[in-house]
């Protein structure tokens, strides 16, 4: 019981960690996928702040560029001599720059290649130089931001930057002014509460939520699925013990009980299977009880007899002249005991055929001598052979021959045996190439073999009728088993087709190919 509970522990164990794993494993690639949707929203964030203050630099350098143009007035900036601005246009250009198109995509400013603001909406340097707005503080670009961004802008015409600080994506744009010397920059920022709390709200909580509902209805189906595993193991272990009167529930057996949808097909085949074992086995020790019963009874008739007629001759009960008579009755006794423990040894040992005994012979001709050798019996019951041999030339079978043909006596000796006075057996043979097999069938007229006791009377010990003491041990027709399965072929009852009794349909091998002729 230990080393079972023990093994039991391990399995159990094991079956544990096999689910923490792949439940954790799930956790793992979940967490990784969320960390990467959660990147990607603040990808794009970020992709989006710089786009728009990139597309708003752009499109007002554009405006700017068109509207001077078409006014055909020089866009250009003086100081008069009193220090006020002299900018031609720059009432036009003020109210691009203060429009609310560009104002919502944050600061925007007009300025020299030196920094000298020309026009800009609401944004100012604070005292640390850094470029906030009225509205929304800081916005963490210093002048030495812009100045590089001019710097760049010159040379290639256009310069971004997008940066992240505390908790904010920045971006600047700066674009030069075509056919001028000056340049449109547009800096803007915004706060990543947003993007986390949308994600919090549109991707966290629903994840999180869907992945404890399909770790909990994981745990539930695997919990479910394993019950008929533990309800088999339950009913192997008491088999183990020597309870057969067990059984597997037949909503983990039965393929027509529909009480459990968690129960795969493969489980179902299972619990049958197991169940037909227990009530094989329970079969085969109710009859091995009623064997050894059987076995005491008929080894203890004859040494009863033995044992009289022995103690008569030494005291002299049976006379002289009467002794060779007993003699023989006691050679008779001792006959019978030997063939009981000869059939009994022969049954444990015929299904591993000799090898060197393995022949090729015409399976036709071994039914024809059998039948001329059973004549006897069959003339006593006057019983009519009926024979469908296949008309080939020859049919070869192969293997040990001796054995083979015993196999064939016993069929046609037990159809002998429950064939009525006058009655018929039929027997047939004919080929199948595909298989490689000659099919045999001998079929009675007798009474036949009731359904639920086809499969059984293969079982050793066995006897289909046992309300009446027939010759024999009930071991013919187990040892035709043996010997055909020692061949690798098989053995079946059924009912008759054309004589209504019991038909055993068997097959021989053929010859292997390379010894074919």
């Amino acid at each position: 019981m230990a080393p079972r509970a023990d093994g039991k522990r391990v399995s159990a164990g094991f079956a544990v960690f096999l689910i923490s794993f792949l439940v954790l494993t799930t956790l793992i690639v979940f967490t990784i996928l969320l960390f990467l949707s959660y990147e990607n929203m603040y990808n794009n964030l970020i992709v989006e702040v710089g786009s728009g203050t990139e597309g708003a630099a752009n499109d007002l350098a554009t405006d700017i560029t068109s509207v001077t143009s078409l006014q055909s007035v020089p866009f250009e900036y003086t100081l008069n001599d009193d220090g006020s601005d002299n900018f031609k246009n720059s009432r036009i250009i003020d109210k691009f720059v203060n429009s609310q198109t560009y104002r919502s995509s944050g600061s925007v400013y007009v300025v020299e290649k030196d920094g000298k603001v020309v026009s800009r909406n609401s944004f100012v340097f604070d005292s640390s130089d850094n470029l906030k707005t009225s509205d929304d503080g800081p916005l963490y670009i210093t002048q030495e931001d812009v100045l590089e961004k001019i710097t760049e802008a010159d040379t290639a015409g256009y310069a971004n930057k997008c940066t992240t600080n505390t908790g904010r994506v920045i971006s600047i744009s700066c674009v030069k002014i075509s056919g001028t010397r000056y340049f449109v920059v547009v800096s803007n920022s915004e706060g990543t509460e947003g993007t986390r709390a949308e994600y919090v709200r549109v991707i966290l909580i629903p994840a999180l939520v869907a992945m404890i509902i399909a770790i909990v209805l994981y745990i539930v189906f695997v919990y479910f699925s394993l019950m008929p595993i533990k309800d088999i193991s339950q009913a192997i272990a008491k088999v183990a013990e020597g309870d057969y009167s067990v059984r597997v529930s037949s909503k983990y057996a039965d393929p027509n009980d529909y009480t459990t949808l968690s129960v795969s097909s493969e489980f179902t085949e299972m619990g049958s299977t197991v169940n037909r074992m227990i009530e094989s086995l329970e079969n085969q020790e109710r009859d091995r009880e009623m064997f050894i019963s059987s076995i005491a009874h008929d080894i203890r008739t004859p040494l009863t007899s033995i044992n009289g007629f022995v103690t008569a001759m030494l005291d002299g009960t049976i006379p002289a002249d009467r002794q060779s008579h007993y003699l023989e009755l006691i050679k008779q006794q001792t006959d019978r005991i030997r063939t009981l423990v000869t059939q009994m040894t022969e049954a444990s040992s015929l299904s591993h055929p000799d090898p060197e005994m393995m022949e090729e012979f015409n399976i036709n001709d071994m039914i024809n001598d059998i039948v001329d050798n059973l004549e006897a019996q069959l003339t006593d019951k006057q019983i009519k052979v009926i024979k469908s041999l296949d008309p080939g030339p020859g049919i070869m079978a192969y293997g040990e021959a001796q054995q083979l043909c015993r196999v064939i006596i016993n069929i046609i000796t037990n159809a002998i045996k429950f064939t009525p006075q006058n009655g018929s057996i039929k027997i047939s043979t004919e080929t199948n190439p595909k298989t490689r097999k000659i099919i045999i069938s001998v079929e009675d007229s007798g009474a036949g073999v009731e359904e639920s006791k086809r499969q059984r009377i293969f079982e050793s010990f066995y006897q289909a009728d046992s309300s009446r003491k027939s010759e024999g041990f009930g071991l013919g027709l187990y040892i035709c088993k043996q010997i055909l399965a020692g061949h690798g072929q098989t053995i079946i009852c059924d009912e008759g087709r054309e004589l209504g009794g019991a038909r055993f349909v068997f097959s021989f091998p053929y010859p292997p190919e390379n010894q074919e002729r």
